[in-house]
């Protein structure tokens, strides 16, 4: 499905928030990986072609809150991250990188200390009010929060397409398995210039 009919598609930008993209860190930083394959870029021309188009675009922003992170897995790195930051630093890391600032008619989704971008927010509710029956997915990370959401946008009973040259994981062999093996089964993969919007 490389075609999607603008009235029935949103965009959805997944945590492309400063602490997944800090070049000093380096257990969390997709920085490098990102680069290599300009995933920023990337997502920034899928941003620029949907808004054009008048699809909506809902970026999604975790919130972390060290306190009741749990301990075991990446949240235990995160969680060890995320406890030695100032209020500031954690009002930095929150935010979503510059080059793809949000406009003012853009939505805002926010959740705290999960992967999928459906748990405990409002973006179900949002998405059916616009009347979207397909997601177009971007962001971070390809195997972590990506997947997550995607999982449960089929649940949901939306059609799904993952961009690959819009997503990152944290390393490549992750990444090739995701677009790979998962993504096809739960809905279509295909990159930035070759989605076409149609009416």
């Amino acid at each position: 499905m490389n075609k999607v009919k603008k009235g029935k598609t949103a965009l959805i930008v997944i945590d492309l928030q400063n602490f997944l993209f800090d070049e000093g860190d380096e257990a969390l930083g997709l920085l490098k990986y990102a680069d290599g394959m300009k995933m920023v870029e990337n997502t920034r021309k899928a941003v620029e072609e949907v808004r054009d188009a008048g699809i909506p675009i809902i970026y999604v922003q975790t919130i972390l809150r060290s306190e009741i992170l749990p301990e075991g897995g990446l949240w235990k790195i995160i969680k060890r991250k995320v406890g030695t930051l100032s209020v500031e630093e954690l009002k930095w890391g929150a935010k979503i990188v510059k080059e793809l600032t949000p406009y003012s008619g853009d939505y805002i989704i926010r959740k705290c200390n999960c992967m999928s971008a459906f748990c405990n927010t409002e973006l179900d509710t949002i998405l059916r009010g616009l009347k979207c029956d397909t997601l177009i997915f971007t962001g971070g990370i390809t195997n972590f929060c990506v997947e997550s959401s995607v999982r449960d946008a089929c649940d949901k009973g939306y059609n799904v397409v993952v961009l690959s040259n819009c997503v990152v994981a944290m390393r490549e062999e992750a990444q090739k398995f995701a677009l790979g093996v998962i993504f096809p089964m739960l809905g279509e993969v295909t990159t930035v210039e070759e989605l076409e919007i149609t009416s």
